[in-house]
């Protein structure tokens, strides 16, 4: 029996059409000190992040120490592939299925677009992201026991602010 997914409205009164018309602009232009001033706070996130991991050996550690909790490791690895099959379904998929039409009047990778056509992806995502966080700080806990938080925690903050400094461009 196949499932029909139908599009839901924020309210009655609204349907799919005025839903697209907000006032979201489709795109926004930052000045160039704004994307400095971005790189200036990320850049010690990323040199706090490369510290703890080498002085840690963050990664070699989660590989080969044998005191790591395998099995809750495992199933965290599994929940934040879930979260990267996600993410590239809605920056790569949708954009490539739903291309700007005049009928939607954005983009189909905007938080709009996503929330008729997928409401349910994003408290998935952040569902699998914070389940998968406590199970990685509990599987890392009998090595570095109460500082397995701010460690790993500092390393995500690294990672993620390491975006900052890949070639893009607009």
């Amino acid at each position: 029996m196949a499932s029909t997914y139908r599009r839901v409205a924020s309210n009655e009164n609204n349907d799919d059409a005025t839903r697209f018309e907000s006032n979201i602009p489709a795109t926004t232009t930052r000045s160039r000190s704004e994307r400095i001033s971005d790189k200036v706070y990320a850049l010690p996130w990323v040199i706090a992040a490369y510290a703890i991991a080498a002085y840690t050996r963050l990664f070699h550690t989660i590989y080969t120490d044998d005191r790591i909790i395998r099995s809750i490791l495992v199933i965290a690895i599994i929940l934040f592939s879930i979260n990267a099959v996600l993410m590239m379904y809605l920056t790569v998929y949708l954009p490539y299925k739903f291309p700007i039409s005049n009928k939607h009047k954005v983009s189909a990778s905007s938080p709009a677009f996503w929330e008729v056509y997928c409401p349910k992806v994003i408290p998935t995502m952040t569902a699998c992201g914070v389940v998968g966080s406590f199970l990685l700080v509990r599987a890392c806990f009998p090595i570095w026991g109460f500082f397995s938080p701010c460690i790993l925690g500092i390393v995500a903050l690294g990672m993620f602010f390491s975006l900052h400094f890949i070639p893009w461009p607009f």
